[in-house]
């Protein structure tokens, strides 16, 4: 029985086995070699005392249901089996002798010959692992070893196949919690479109996880003025997710309860809260862009913590510039006293802002190549000249799909698009400024 090509013939059934009732069923094949099996039936004491036992599964040649059982797992009390289990020892019985009122005789049924080993953990007996068959053939104590080693496996199997069941549970409740989590997350996020009169904003948000670490945040100011921020934090998932929301309730208790004194203020009011919290002790940090436009005369005043800058799409010449100025480390990266500064420039009507987080510039294409600022240009070349802030992101999220595939990104994904269209008086107003301030506009070079 255990020569070399039974053993290997074994060993390749027991590979494509995917769980353990089908490991039970290479065994009983197996066991046919040696003798008249018919039954094979995996015992486990395990959670209960004498003389309770629970019967995991059941395999039966031919596939025939055992009547009352069905090879599904069900609990016995008492008879033969229970004494067989308790004992813990190996057994072989020729023939088998059960009253009628055995509680086991559903199993035993037909059978006339038994042999069992029992099945260690930690060293105690918690199962066994019975045979049974019509006859009253007996298998030497060499093959009956070898049965005992085999059986073994199937222990350990259904601990698996039990770990493997428990983790499934686990990662669907972990799942289900992320989504809530993820669904909380986009409360936080202002609608993916608005306008008013003379603004019009356009998001698009994928993370790369559930959570994400990406944040931004649109709209009018208690001054009049359009406030925009686009921030992300440094890793990605609920971690990140944690912080963002820290970072948001940090910004608007600044606003709400001490209005906006500017771009640069309120990133150092941001940083100084997160150095507050330990946020350089932990190794994170946060990328910001912040910034405020006038809606009347179209005056934009910003101010950068480390964030790529936004690009420019000017109506007027269809050029797109890189809006390069007062830029500065990440919030919460050093634990200093950290001074933002801001610049500012002036749009012209039909003058487009595109804000993004580098999770656009750095999505990967299945060979590796970055899709890059020159492809983000090109996309924004390619638009209409009307081309609403929703289009404009529609586009370019579309570029970034077919670029990278339909898989996860590898980092969180934020658009935001803000045009400045004002009507005929914001477009008097606008012409009445005669000097931009300290304009600080840049063409870059993609790679």
């Amino acid at each position: 029985m255990w020569d070399i090509d039974s053993t290997t013939s074994l060993l390749r059934s027991m590979s494509s086995a995917a769980n353990p009732r089908a490991l039970l069923g290479v065994l009983l094949t197996h066991a046919e070699r040696v003798f008249n099996v018919q039954r094979a039936i995996v015992l486990t004491r395990e959670g209960l005392e004498y003389p309770f036992f629970r019967v995991v599964f059941t395999a039966e040649r031919g596939a025939r249901p055992v009547d009352g059982v069905a090879g599904s797992e069900f609990v016995g009390q008492g008879g033969l089996l229970a004494d067989l289990l308790y004992a813990g020892q190996f057994h072989r019985m020729a023939p088998i002798l059960v009253g009628a009122g055995d509680p086991s005789s559903a199993l035993l049924r037909d059978c006339r010959s038994l042999v069992a080993f029992p099945m260690f953990d930690h060293g105690e007996c918690s199962g066994m692992v019975v045979l049974l068959g019509p006859s009253g053939d007996e298998c030497s104590v060499h093959d009956l070893c070898g049965l005992a080693i085999m059986g073994s496996l199937l222990q350990r199997a259904d601990r698996a196949e039990a770990l493997a069941q428990r983790l499934e549970i686990a990662c669907r409740t972990l799942n289900t919690e992320l989504a809530a989590a993820a669904s909380v997350q986009r409360w936080l996020l202002p609608p993916s479109t608005s306008s008013s009169a003379a603004v019009g904003v356009a998001s698009f948000y994928r993370a790369a996880q559930h959570c994400g670490g990406d944040y931004y945040d649109v709209g009018p100011l208690p001054d009049g003025r359009i406030g925009v921020l686009v921030a992300d934090v440094s890793g990605h998932g609920a971690a990140a997710a944690v912080l963002m929301a820290i970072l948001r309730t940090v910004v608007h208790d600044d606003v709400d309860r001490f209005g906006v004194g500017g771009p640069a203020a309120l990133l150092d009011h941001a940083h100084q809260h997160l150095c507050a919290i330990g946020l350089p002790s932990r190794g994170a940090f946060i990328t910001a862009f912040a910034g405020t436009l006038d809606s009347d005369t179209g005056r934009f005043t910003y101010s950068c913590a480390g964030h790529p800058p936004p690009r420019l799409l000017r109506a007027a010449d269809r050029a797109v510039m890189s809006v390069a100025g007062a830029g500065s480390l990440p919030l919460g990266i050093l634990d200093d006293s950290t001074s933002y500064v801001e610049e500012t420039i002036h749009l012209q009507p039909g003058d487009l802002l595109l804000f993004y987080s580098d999770g656009i510039t750095e999505a990967r294409s299945p060979s590796g190549a970055f899709f890059g600022t020159a492809r983000l240009d090109r996309a924004l070349l390619e638009l209409p000249v009307d081309a609403t802030p929703d289009m404009v992101v529609g586009v370019i999220e579309d570029a970034i799909r077919r670029f990278a595939g339909i898989g996860s990104p590898g980092d969180d994904q934020t658009l935001l698009a803000v045009r400045w269209q004002p009507g005929e008086l914001q477009e008097t107003k606008a012409r009445a400024v005669s000097t931009p301030v300290g304009p600080r506009l840049e063409s870059e070079e993609g790679s």
